[in-house]
């Protein structure tokens, strides 16, 4: 498990975030810089192709011209697929500034030939809607499951078409409690479009079991 490379404090300048993570620091609360840092948490939270990550990963020195300067990223991604990636969430605005520009130009030279890869996120790209809404709606469920996979696929060799959210909560009935189907929607047994529509009670589901 690795240790962060700075201890995050109380500041009057940053707020610290506590977010409560499936793959990060063994499903322990993480501390993250900003608001914007714990809405990112949650891509990687719902993203498939992320096996783990960790905040304030390590401190590196980046050279920038004729300076060495101190660089901690916000976050090391690492994937099923075995690549990994130093992440830094930022605002777009402060991200143009031209010392992050430069620093992070040099960091990203740095990790040539390593088999990692830098990645910067801004503000216009975490705060999508209704994509996030519906991460935020439905991670609580994905953090604390009611998960019978008994249950979950005799309900869904019951019904084997789409339907809204509604018809399908009556049609089940006493046979699935709703914490269960909205565990089932945050882990992608039941599914919609997230990235075209909010998650309401007309939401077209289906099932994706097998």
């Amino acid at each position: 498990m690795n240790t962060p490379a700075r201890k995050l404090k109380k500041s009057a300048v940053k707020n610290i975030v506590r977010f409560p993570p499936v793959k990060a620091n063994g499903g322990k609360s993480i501390l993250v810089e900003s608001i914007l840092e714990s809405k990112y948490c949650l891509y990687l939270e719902f993203d498939p192709s992320v096996e783990e990550y960790f905040p304030q990963p390590r401190t590196f020195t980046v050279c920038v011209g004729a300076d060495l300067r101190s660089y901690t990223p916000d976050f090391e991604v690492r994937y099923v697929s075995g690549s990994r990636k130093y992440v830094e969430v930022k605002p777009s605005e402060r991200a143009k500034n031209e010392h992050y520009q430069e620093l992070f130009t040099g960091f990203e030279a740095s990790l040539e030939n390593t088999g990692a890869s830098f990645l910067l996120v801004d503000e216009i790209e975490i705060y999508q809607r209704p994509l996030l809404s519906n991460y935020e709606k439905l991670y609580q469920y994905r953090k604390r499951p009611a998960l019978d996979m008994r249950n979950l696929h005799l309900c869904a060799e019951s019904i084997s078409l789409s339907m809204p959210l509604s018809v399908l909560i009556a049609r089940l009935g006493d046979n699935a409690s709703l914490r269960e189907i909205y565990s089932w929607l945050a882990l992608g047994y039941l599914t919609f479009d997230m990235h075209s529509e909010d998650l309401t009670m007309s939401t077209e589901v289906s099932f994706n079991v097998h």
